[in-house]
């Protein structure tokens, strides 16, 4: 569609607020475009002296100023409280705004609810003829600055979130649209608990208003454009319901998982900025954090749909989408193929009953024959294929499955991705990227390479480099040689790889995440090709890069300093190793509680305890990796790889502290574990307890 024509020559150099230290600056001032100029009036008004009485309230400082007037706080007398006073100023007084503000508080006086903010009267002031409201004061913080002082978790800021929706789905029977839900717009207690303010510009959706509701022209935007949907920011406010809100809430919640918005908007002209909402996709949440990727990302796209017929249709949808995944039960968003419905159930259950499943489906679809009569449309055999590989990542093929029915799985997909999605290229370089990964956690580095291969012959074919899709692929291409032990080759792609980020992303950029993740993986390769200063080099350019994007406290930091403790382990400086996995442990057992935040804490005493070995501090170094341990089996189970390391890492420790008994379990449970996953390593776990046992007996 074509921009909004310009009312104004200047219009070109009216831009919105910039976006400051990765959190959205959204300003004081009210936001209200006629047309296209936008009206961003800076209100420098006097306010009220401390001291001053407003029917029975006594001003004690002042909150903030705005385009309306001012919000103090203030205290009443009886009963005996603190409130939120809103004071209009008389400079914008007129039959309308005393209209706008009738409405405010009707609306408020209607809405009882924990999570909003109360209003307690409305009146006007005797003296100056000002029209106020005195309501609920909330001692808190606005959303994101609270969820960040606290560092919560993903879990932690999902539930503060259902808790804003609980809110909306009160305002929203009570036939009241917010129209300008934003982070400002939602003060946090010191108890936890949201509470949602502002519904100054609310619309009333019942006939009962329909005579005092506040109408505003075809062509106005009211509201904050970061929030608007679609459907607003054209200005068409008539055709609003309570689905603009689900689109604004979908932005609040980016804006809560990862700092900023969806849409690139810095700087930009108010009409190029409306053009981005209406055209634009979106950025994706596992851009910013990769443990995003999956339901979140699926919830988010549908909660900022452009068409509002495919958005969710309320915010209850949108709440139970939520509480569906932190319950670990299918949402609603995603097509529910039969595989991701037992994908969610066996979370939710045991071991067994993974096994069971895999056993149904590798049953069921046993052939590519099978597969073939199943489904009548290439289309749902295409779906039902990638779901199944999906679910099999998202499952954890490792956790409990007997290895050899998962792995015929595998092999039957690489087998049959050519028919299944014959004609659809851009699905079938997903396909082979997504079996990759499945053969990769297997650490089966030959096969999942050549899934990697055919993923990146075809993107490099669809698209021109350089392309995000096309470096994705070569980063797991030189992921599968690194570990393949091909380390020049690997070198090759990771170089490659990092050129494409490096012209496709600015540091400032958070995809640029990327960049730095190869940065890691490349000085790696150096490492093993004995080139020490290049190494440290990119292994320090990442940690700088890392500390701009997520700051010095992060999981993203202690990764680049775990890798760095590394690399000082590789040269045999374990006394310079140990302070800094020391450091980053200390890092990590810091930050707020989320799902991948643990099994790094589980790495990081690994691989302090490991040094520490090498350091002859023994009873230290079972401490860290019985503590290691415990998290690993709690997190993944008995037959992951991982696991076998740090069982084979006791079993060393306690050898050299003449704890016979202890190595000897630990090194047996080695043997099963490497036994159980055909691990090639299986003759040296032999060979150890050998070893101990005959120690033992001496």
């Amino acid at each position: 569609m074509e921009p909004p024509k310009k009312s104004t020559p200047d219009a070109d150099r009216l831009t919105l607020p910039t976006l400051d230290g990765g959190r959205v600056d959204h300003g004081e001032q009210e936001t209200v475009v006629d047309g296209a100029a936008r009206v961003t009036e800076q209100f420098d008004v006097p306010t009220l002296a401390d001291g001053t009485r407003i029917g029975k309230y006594v001003i004690e400082c002042v909150l903030g100023v705005g385009g309306m007037g001012a919000v103090y706080r203030a205290t009443q007398r009886k009963p005996q409280r603190q409130v939120a006073l809103k004071l209009i100023r008389a400079g914008v007084l007129s039959a309308r705004t005393i209209q706008r503000f009738d409405l405010e508080a009707e609306i408020l006086g209607r809405l009882q609810h924990p999570n909003i903010a109360q209003i307690y009267e409305a009146g006007i002031d005797s003296e100056s003829g000002s029209p106020y409201f005195a309501m609920e004061y909330v001692d808190g913080q606005e959303l994101i600055e609270y969820a960040n002082a606290h560092q919560l978790g993903v879990e932690e800021r999902l539930r503060l979130f259902i808790k804003l929706c609980d809110a909306m789905v009160h305002a929203h029977a009570k036939g009241v649209i917010h129209r300008d839900l934003k982070p400002g717009n939602v003060i946090v207690s010191h108890e936890g608990e949201p509470k949602v303010l502002d519904f100054g510009i609310a619309r009333a959706t019942d006939s009962s208003n329909e005579q005092k509701t506040l109408q505003t022209n075809v062509g106005q935007l009211v509201g904050t454009l970061y929030y608007m949907s679609p459907e607003q920011a054209t200005g068409d406010t008539l055709n609003l319901d309570t689905r603009s809100d689900v689109y604004a809430l979908g932005v609040v919640l980016f804006e809560l998982l990862t700092g900023d918005i969806p849409y690139g908007l810095k700087d930009k002209a108010l009409h190029e900025a409306i053009r981005i909402i209406l055209e634009s996709r979106p950025r994706r949440l596992s851009g910013f954090d990769h443990s995003l990727k999956g339901d979140l990302e699926i919830i988010m796209n549908k909660a900022l749909e452009k068409d509002k017929e495919r958005r969710y249709q309320s915010v209850a949808d949108l709440s139970a989408d939520i509480q569906r995944k932190l319950s670990n039960l299918p949402i609603q968003a995603r097509a529910p193929s039969v595989v991701y419905l037992a994908t969610k159930f066996v979370r939710r259950n045991t071991r067994l009953t993974v096994a069971s499943v895999c056993v149904v489906l590798l049953f069921v679809f046993g052939s590519g024959f099978a597969l073939k009569q199943w489904y009548g449309k290439i289309e749902a055999r295409q779906a039902a294929l990638n779901n199944m590989l999906l679910s099999l990542n998202e499952m954890d093929v490792q956790k409990g499955l007997v290895p050899d029915l998962s792995r015929r799985l595998l092999d039957l997909y690489s087998e049959n991705g050519e028919l299944l999605f014959s004609g659809d290229r851009a699905s079938l370089a997903l396909f082979y990227t997504n079996l990759g990964e499945a053969y990769f956690g297997y650490e089966d580095y030959k096969r999942a390479l050549l899934q990697f291969n055919k993923a990146h012959a075809i993107r490099a074919t669809a698209f021109r480099a350089p392309h995000p899709l096309i470096a994705e692929a070569l980063h797991h291409v030189a992921n599968a040689e690194f570990y393949l032990g091909s380390y020049e080759q690997a070198r090759v792609h990771y170089e490659q790889t990092l050129a494409m980020y490096e012209a496709l992303y600015q540091s400032s950029d958070p995809e640029s995440a990327e960049t730095a993740r190869t940065l890691d993986h490349l000085a790696s390769t150096f490492v093993k090709l004995g080139d020490r200063d290049n190494a440290l080099a990119m292994y320090t350019k990442a940690r700088s890069l890392r500390v701009t994007l997520f700051g010095a406290a992060s999981l993203e930091v202690a990764m680049s300093d775990n890798s760095i403790a590394w690399y000082h382990v590789q040269q045999g400086e374990y006394a310079i190793a140990e302070p800094i996995y020391r450091g980053a442990l200390t890092l990590l057992e810091g930050l707020a509680q989320d799902e991948s935040k643990p099994l790094w804490v589980a790495r990081a005493k690994h691989s302090l305890g490991n040094t520490l070995i090498h350091l002859d501090r023994y009873e230290e170094a079972r401490e860290m990796l019985v503590g290691s341990l415990d998290l690993k089996q709690a997190l993944l189970s008995g037959n992951k790889p991982s696991v076998a390391s740090t069982l084979d890492s006791l079993a060393d420790v306690c050898l050299l502290m003449h704890d016979y008994a202890n190595a000897e379990s630990y090194a047996l449970q080695v043997v099963q574990i490497r036994e159980e996953t055909n691990d090639p390593r299986i003759k040296a776990a032999i060979e150890k307890l050998e070893q101990i046992r005959t120690q033992k007996s001496d």
